[in-house]
């Protein structure tokens, strides 16, 4: 991802829009870093990363924000649910794993946490100690993602290497047009 760090004056604008006065040490601009970046399937959407360096070890919280809606997301696949409903996602064949890789990447799915391997040398578990990890990420591409059902009026569907709990699997994701996503492996180990 490319990120681009707001301005002082961004800052603090961003700031004064999401702050928490309980949590006020969270919020001090003088004390964050605050970067962002395009998102193409919300109309004008962003990813906003705030650092807070105040505390240790530093704090991250990211938001989406889109036509000057804030959502926090929390880990739950309702910030995206709250935009989508609200008509500002854009699902279509250059956007849709754009969108599946962000979703998976803050929504925590129960009972395992699941991510898109769109690039190996950039996944979460690049250091982790899953062995097998190590070894299968490089048998790997973007090019083994496949979008195999497109329809703005069904849903997607994305056959894909997808990495469950930090080993890697083939997985199939079914986005519907309201841009739920369900995520099932191919064939288990």
């Amino acid at each position: 991802m490319s990120w681009q760090e707001l301005s002082p004056q961004e800052t603090h604008d961003f700031i004064q829009i999401v702050k928490d006065e309980r949590l006020g040490p969270l919020f001090d601009p003088h004390c964050c870093k605050i970067k962002k970046h395009p998102l193409p399937f919300y109309n004008q959407g962003q990813l906003i990363s705030i650092e807070n360096f105040r505390i240790f070890p530093p704090t991250v919280m990211d938001y989406i924000e889109c036509c000057d809606e804030y959502v926090y997301l929390d880990g739950s696949p309702e910030p995206f649910l709250s935009l989508n409903s609200n008509g500002h996602l854009t699902l279509n064949e250059n956007t849709i794993i754009d969108y599946l890789q962000v979703y998976l990447s803050y929504v925590i799915e129960q009972p395992e946490n699941i991510l898109l391997l769109k690039n190996p040398e950039n996944m979460h578990f690049k250091s982790s100690f899953y062995m097998d990890f190590h070894f299968d990420k490089n048998n790997y591409s973007e090019k083994d993602i496949k979008i195999t059902d497109f329809s703005p009026e069904n849903g997607f569907a994305i056959h894909s290497p997808f990495v469950f709990n930090g080993k890697i699997d083939r997985g199939i994701a079914k986005i519907s047009p309201n841009g739920t996503i369900s995520v099932k492996r191919e064939d288990i180990r």
